[in-house]
Parts: structure tokens; sequence; C-alpha cells
């Protein structure tokens, strides 16, 4: 078996992995570990050029309906390594990051499950560093907030062991959004932790693939009553929810959040389908 297995979802991404693979095949080689690219229903060619581009890339394909947990989940089913890397495809590691990472990941104590780097963006945020908690009825999710942390899915080793025992990404979040927080949660639920490398360095190009837009903030908002759905479900919890989101729909009205609006509709659009 493969010390390590790295697993790149990508969704039309063909232009992003022409620019950062070679980083990632390379850190990827210092521990023989291997690459799998899972192309997620692209109509961009990278089925017909990344094998011929990176020959030594695994490339797998999903057809149907995008999603990201779908992507990630067959990746990992896939792979070889002992230890298994979900890395964005907008990502650039720094000179001897992943051997780094398994090194510390090695002489981790039982309870790590996963080693997560600095993930820096271009604006100088830190990916690794975000926190979840609840307040005033919403889910929340922030850099170094009062909260509970959780594994970053632009970055992480995680340890196969643990990463089978929890199931890996649900996909009650498809296509993308709030599925590695959600992991997070079951994660330490499960008695289980995770380890801040702070002095390694992976940059993350945010949002390179999905962008900033109306829609994929909708779509971010839906999921965050999905999160809340599953996670905060405590008596007290609930009657916060119920207290608050009026005050928090009559605000988003009032700013014209139409991406806050739009998402507790298509929430409640899911249920009822649902049912």
């Amino acid at each position: 078996m493969k010390k390590l297995s790295v697993i790149v979802p990508s969704r039309n991404g063909l232009l992003i992995l022409k620019e950062f693979l070679p980083a990632i095949i390379h850190e990827a080689q210092r521990v023989q570990g291997e690459v799998i690219v899972v192309d997620d229903c692209s109509d961009d060619n990278t089925l017909k050029e990344i094998p011929s581009l990176f020959p030594d890339v695994t490339l797998l394909s999903r057809k149907r309906t995008p999603g990201f947990c779908h992507a990630v989940n067959l990746g990992m089913s896939e792979a070889r390594g002992s230890y298994l890397m979900l890395l964005n495809n907008d990502t650039i590691p720094t000179e001897n990051s992943f051997n780094r990472l398994v090194s510390a990941l090695d002489e981790s104590e039982r309870n790590v499950a996963v080693a997560v780097p600095s993930i820096i963006r271009p604006d100088g945020s830190d990916d690794s560093s975000y926190r979840w908690a609840f307040r005033h009825g919403l889910a929340v999710t922030g850099e170094n907030i009062r909260g509970e942390e959780y594994p970053s899915g632009a970055c992480a080793l995680w340890k196969r062991s643990v990463w089978e025992e929890l199931g890996g990404l649900s996909c009650a979040y498809a296509p993308i959004y709030w599925e590695d927080t959600d992991l997070g949660v079951r994660m330490h639920n499960a008695g289980f932790i995770m380890k801040r490398c702070r002095g390694i360095t992976v940059k993350h190009m945010h949002a390179a693939t999905m962008g900033s837009s109306l829609r994929s903030e909708t779509l971010r908002e839906r999921n965050r009553f999905i999160f809340m759905d599953n996670n905060c479900n405590s008596p007290a919890q609930r009657l916060s929810r119920a207290s608050w989101l009026p005050v928090h729909l009559v605000i988003a009205a009032m700013k014209r959040n139409r991406a806050f609006t739009g998402g507790y509709r298509d929430y409640l659009k899911r249920r009822r389908d649902k049912k």
C-alpha cells in the first residue's frame, strides 16, 4: 500500500489543473505518493487532455449530476494510500509540504484523525483557522471565531482508517458547501481531533472553480440550513432558530440579501420535495 494518495476533485477545471497540477505531482512524488484527479461531470475536455499532459496522474470520471462530495468520495474509495489527502484543484503546495504533513500525522497521537496545514488565500486569510459556532439562531463559520475547529475541504490529510470509519463526506450537501464542516462535527463526535500544522503552508486561490456568484452564495446559504438540521438539534438550539429566523429574514430583505432569502427558500423547497 502506498503511503500517500492525493485526491483532487475538479469540475470544469482544465485550465486550473494545467497550472497547478505540476507542483502537486512534484510534492506527491517526494513521498512516492499517487495523485488522483476526479473529473466531476466536466465538459471542458479535461478527460481528453489530462491523460496526455500528466500521464502519471490517475484520472477518474463521474457522469450524471455533479457534486464535490461524490467526486471526493469516489477518489478516496479508489485510492491506495494509508493517508488520504483531500486537495482542491486551485491550491499550490509549498516545497516539501506534503512530506512534512505525512511526518506530522505519523508522529501524532492515536486520537488525531487529520493534519491540516496553513491554507492561505490571496487576501491573507487562512482557511485552516476557520471554526464553526451557533450564534443567534444560525450556524456560522469564520476565521478565529470562538467555536469548534474543522478540517478544511481545501487541504486536509486524513488517516485512511478514520476517513472510512466516518464514511467520508455527506452527500446531503451536494453539489458543494458545508460538507467539510459537517465532517468535522462527526469527527469530534466520534472522539477524534485535528492537528493544525501552522509551519506548513499551502496556498489556496479560493473560489477559482466555483466563483462567488449569487447562485453559489445562495447554495451556500441553503446548505447552512441543512447543516443545522443535521447538527444543531438540541432543544435550546431549536428554540433559538425559531426565535431568530424571522429577524434574520427581515434584515436580509432590508439589505436585499438575495442569497440568504433565496437559500432559505431553496432549503424549504428541498424539505418539501423529500416528504
